[in-house]
């Protein structure tokens, strides 16, 4: 299984350009990078212990991770990673819908099973699930959502909004 997933499809939808070209697969990184290593021009382990590795074909930089399932102790901000074997538990730990989307590469269907494509079309950031559980899985989070907000220009949903003002 191999997706395109986060940025390059919410950026595509929107009649974007972009250069943020991440991939999600089934494969463990060992099998992703066999199945790269002879067709890339270049190939590198970005964070092989995190499922990820990189490559490079004809000027184009990839990152192509393993299906993850992340979780958070509240500890830190760094999640413990394990490696899930669905495209939905993968877009289900990302930060906000329109980051939450995948297209599978070999059919071309969207994977949407968030809203993403209705807060695109709403010019909206909301997070995934629950936003004062989000933040605090990784504070990191409410600057992302300032961030996108001004990239975007988009505003906050509602109750994501609040969050952000109460955390």
């Amino acid at each position: 299984q191999l997706f395109l997933v986060g940025g390059a499809v919410r950026d595509a939808l929107l009649g974007r350009a972009t250069q943020d070209l991440d991939f999600a697969t089934d494969c463990l990184p060992e099998e992703t990078r066999a199945r790269v290593g002879d067709w890339a021009d270049s190939v590198w382990a970005v964070g092989e212990k995190f499922g990820t590795i990189g490559l490079e074909k004809a000027g184009l930089k990839a990152e192509i991770t393993t299906f993850r399932a992340d979780t958070y102790d509240g500890q830190d901000r760094h999640p413990t990673v394990a490696y899930g074997d669905n495209i939905n538990d993968d877009l289900a730990r990302r930060d906000f819908t329109i980051n939450a989307m995948a297209r599978n590469v070999h059919t071309g269907e969207l994977v949407d099973p968030f809203g993403g494509q209705t807060d695109l079309q709403a010019r909206l950031v909301r997070f995934v699930g629950e936003p004062h559980d989000r933040i605090k899985e990784d504070p990191l989070r409410l600057l992302r959502a300032v961030r996108f907000c001004a990239q975007l220009d988009f505003p906050l949903e509602p109750i994501t909004e609040k969050a952000v003002k109460d955390l």
